[in-house]
């Protein structure tokens, strides 16, 4: 069947194409844009991960059959359902045996399809997950998508068990599985009490769409049932904007929930009847809803469900089902490396299968991608039986009965029905996507260079295309280079084997200090170790852009770092030193004038000795430096600001594992050193103690009781105290940086590191609060909230965001909480302040 059959039952089905504002954003295999029904389509390809040129592989079949199910030219042979609306194309999946995506990095393209301003977001493939929990990333990208009104929708899965996966089963996304050419749900769809609540079915069997090369294909699973599911919100969408109103994606989810269709069935609970999730897609009625109303309240996905209707005639057509965001192109188990993954099982692999039709040209049996594998046709042709069956994976050739093990290529990808690209034709699929990424591979990473990563899956695992200098034109930052503004800890890698024994040949001998049951000692040199590898940038500076910088959150790396060029070099002491012999450390400001003239001659004898080196370098060296110190050495450094923007380039380091390349801006880059911070905010609330007890002596004699009981606590409780705000602004609210709101809040929790006045003024927020002296004043305030919104007051062309951090007395919930807003304009580099810190009382 075709895509559009899903629209039939409308009186003029053909004048339902969509609008051009409306923006739907594809995560999945590589797309072979120059395929003829996208001929004039408005497609965007976003930088991602994957920067792999379309081809026939698994992956290329699989992200080409759905985007061609979604915004196939009505004029052409493979018709979309929303044909006018917008695309943004974000590959996900590689085009190699076993894809597989980490969740981090699924998270990651969720947040830059936000950015770009989609409205609809289709992920035709999961990662099987035992209480259907997405990593914190995952789950904070799909909570972005809720809280900017963004519609998810995901396949369920194709294990064919009471079993969930991710993002699908997350309750605010729309899930699909998929029905058969009977209407009846596909035995290789996943079901579960979620997918009862948030889960729809569609067709998903023997769906025609377009396969790279030119040609056309039939594919079966939930992965093809999705972007049915997308298109008809998006319709909806359309419909929305014509009657005047806002785009509301969750409302047009929640307008095909509620009008979902199912035949009664009894016992509900049965397993028979759960696999019917809520009932199935009734996309005249969903457009029906919409249009009798004026307004459509928003209402998130995760509501209770709603009472379903006698299901409506069902129509034999054909159906394709894929699912699973962990999926491998071979069908294999997929899993997204999260502690709620399934190690057996990772994301659950869906059969598709070729329709036995003579209209099937050049193309390739789809890969399995942990939701749908394409298996061959029940009747293959001769030219089908010529190319052999599609190897590594589970494909049943009949959706009802087991599934055949078919056998293993050379490559361990299944193997393609395809026909040869002419030369010229192959010079213009690889020109229509940017290049790959070169970096030799490291000795874990798999034969074809990709990495060992679980993660999610495509569900069948089986244009325009934008160059990586551009951006969206759905929106978002208008062509320019994705800026990030993130926070997270110094991390270092060699890439190569050749790369780390040269820095091991080079680096001296090392001496460790005697201790307690050691003596001095001298020890062979050790790359890994970041004491070493600092001293050793220290003093061959020249060295440092060597290595491989990366920013990571809890040891996992999130970027590689690459400095800008630098207008001039840093001929100054590190960061880092050592305490001296009383124990005070040393501060680069006040050193001339607190130390003696023979230890002021030996500071300047040890910078003269290291070489200059640019900002961004001497930070990176001397904060590894700094990390290794103990917790409350004065020359700790706990975490990092990293300004700068997305290249479009990847980096595989020697785990085998990709990720994004950031440009690294020097303005904006700072060391977050919690002990010297600490003591600044003590020294500051100390001072305002004796300020106000003067005060109260001089003016109110009534007052004093209280401000003798504020200075009773001890400065070990203040520490606790501050160390506690640090670190919830760090670990409840770390992310990528990629957002507007993210870089905002990352810069305010910057700013918190830089200036500790605004700490010190938060937690004595109990003087601003009227009220009983007694009351909230012998206590400190604590950190409650620190909220991101769009700022109502910007200058044109910029990008304003209000941080506002509440704080509230833990000891009297009935006091007013203090909040203090900070205006930041993100769209540069290095966030700029735009007024002063605002302080207003709330309930």
């Amino acid at each position: 069947m075709e895509a559009r059959s899903v629209l039939q039952s409308f009186t003029r089905p053909d004048e339902l194409l969509g609008s051009p504002e409306v923006c739907i954003a594809v995560l999945d295999g590589p797309v072979d844009l120059t395929h003829p029904c996208f001929a004039g389509a408005d497609l965007t390809r976003i930088d991602t991960l994957v920067q792999d040129s379309p081809g026939r592989g698994p992956m290329s079949l699989h992200g080409t059959h759905v985007t061609s199910l979604l915004f196939g030219q009505h004029e052409s042979t493979v018709r979309g359902i929303a044909p006018l609306c917008r695309g943004l194309i974000l590959p996900i999946f590689r085009d190699t045996a076993g894809s597989v995506v980490p969740q981090l990095d699924l998270a990651r393209a969720i947040e830059r399809a936000v950015e770009e301003g989609a409205h609809v977001i289709n992920i035709s493939g999961g990662e099987r997950a035992t209480d259907g929990s997405a990593d914190k990333m995952l789950e904070r990208a799909l909570r972005l998508c809720k809280d900017n009104g963004v519609l998810v929708v995901a396949a369920v899965g194709n294990d064919g068990c009471d079993c969930l996966q991710v993002p699908a089963a997350v309750p605010s996304v729309l899930a699909v599985g998929a029905t058969g050419t009977d209407g009846r749900p596909l035995e290789v769809n996943n079901w579960g009490s979620t997918y009862r609540t948030n889960g729809i079915l569609a067709p998903g069997e023997n769906i025609e769409g377009a396969a790279p090369g030119g040609g056309r294909q039939h594919l079966t699973g939930s992965s093809f049932a999705t972007p049915l599911v997308s298109g008809v919100a998006a319709l909806l969408i359309a419909a929305q904007l014509q009657q005047g109103n806002k785009a509301d994606p969750q409302a047009a989810g929640h307008a095909i929930l509620e009008t979902a269709s199912a035949r009664p069935c009894s016992p509900s609970d049965a397993p028979e009847c759960r696999r019917h999730l809520s009932g199935d897609l009734n996309a005249k009625a969903a457009y029906g809803l919409v249009s009798r109303q004026d307004h459509t309240p928003v209402i998130a996905l995760d509501v209770d469900p709603v009472p379903i209707s006698p299901a409506p005639e069902q129509q034999t057509q054909a159906w394709a089902t894929t699912s699973g965001l962990g999926v491998s192109a071979a069908g294999e188990p997929s899993s997204l490396g999260t502690p709620h993954s399934e190690a057996n099982e990772g994301a659950s692999a869906m059969d598709t299968q070729p329709a036995d039709t003579s209209e099937q040209t050049d193309t390739a049996a789809a890969p399995h991608h942990g939701l749908d594998s394409v298996t061959p046709a029940p009747q293959p042709s001769p030219e089908q039986k010529s190319t052999g069956d599609t190897p590594g994976l589970n494909a049943a050739s009949d959706t009802s009965g087991p599934a055949s093990s078919l056998p293993q290529s050379n490559e361990g990808a299944p193997s393609m029905t395809t026909h040869p690209i002419p030369a010229d034709e192959a010079a213009t699929l690889s020109a229509q996507a940017p290049n790959a990424d070169t970096r030799i591979p490291g000795p874990e990473s798999t034969a074809d260079g990709s990495p060992h990563d679980s993660g999610v899956r495509p569900s069948s695992e089986c244009g325009c295309g934008g160059s990586p200098d551009t951006g969206c034109n759905c929106g978002g930052n208008g062509g320019h280079r994705q800026l990030i503004y993130a926070i997270g800890t110094i991390g270092y890698d060699y890439l190569t084997d050749a790369c780390r024994d040269a820095f091991r040949q080079q680096m001296p001998a090392y001496t460790a200090k005697a201790t307690a049951t050691m003596p001095e000692r001298e020890l062979p040199s050790n790359p890994y170790d970041a004491d070493q590898l600092a001293d050793f940038l220290a003093a061959k500076p020249w060295m440092s852009d060597k290595v491989t910088w990366l920013l990571q959150h809890d040891g996992a790396p999130i970027y590689a770092l690459t400095p800008e060029e630098p207008a001039g070099m840093d001929w100054s002491r590190s960061l880092v030193e050592a305490t001296d012999k009383e124990g005070k450390g040393r501060d680069e400001d006040d050193y001339g004038n607190s130390r003696s003239l023979e230890q002021q001659f030996k500071y300047l004898l040890e910078t003269l000795s290291k070489p200059p080196v640019s900002t961004i370098h001497r930070t990176f060296r001397d904060a590894l430096k700094g990390q290794t110190l103990p917790p409350l050495d004065p020359g700790r450094v706990s975490r990092v600001s990293i300004p700068g923007e997305l290249t479009g380039r990847t980096v595989r380091l020697y785990s085998g594992q990709v990720v994004p390349e950031v440009k690294v801006k020097t303005p904006g880059v700072h060391t977050w050193n919690e002990t010297a911070l600490v003591q600044a905010v003590v020294k500051s609330i100390r001072q305002a103690e004796k300020d106000a007890k003067k005060a109260v002596q001089e003016q109110d004699q009534e007052n004093q009781p209280a401000v003798k009981a504020r200075l009773a606590m001890s400065d070990v409780e203040l520490n606790k105290v501050i160390l506690a705000f640090l670190h919830k602004i760090y670990y409840q609210f770390r992310n990528l940086g990629q957002t507007s709101a993210d870089r905002a809040r990352n810069f305010a929790g910057t700013n918190a590191f830089i200036f500790g006045d605004t700490v010190k003024d938060g937690l004595l927020s109990g003087s601003l609060v009227p009220g009983p002296a007694e009351e909230g004043r012998q206590h400190l305030y604590a950190i409650d909230s620190i909220t991101v919104s769009k700022s109502p007051y910007c200058r044109p062309g910029s990008d304003c965001q209000d941080v506002t951090v509440t704080f509230f007395d833990p000891e009297n919930d009935q006091r007013a909480k203090v909040s203090y807003q900070f205006t930041y304009d993100v769209s540069y580099h290095m966030p700029v302040s735009l007024a002063p810190v605002h302080t207003f009382l709330d309930r």
